[in-house]
């Protein structure tokens, strides 16, 4: 019955390690991705903002 307790145990630690590794590529994953979209979203933002001020003014 120990046995069966100890592998459970065993079992566990493998199943957090795994989790907390597939967390954290998905949290990299996403920020490597919004690293990239953010910037060009406020450079598009930005030139429709210039273009109309440049056109009211």
């Amino acid at each position: 019955m120990k046995s069966l307790v100890k592998n459970k145990k065993g079992q566990t630690t493998v199943e957090y390690i795994m989790t907390t590794a597939a967390l954290f590529i998905a949290f990299v994953l996403f920020y490597q991705l919004y690293s990239h979209i953010i910037p060009q979203q406020f450079e598009s933002g930005a030139k429709i903002i210039l273009s109309v001020y440049e056109l009211d003014s």
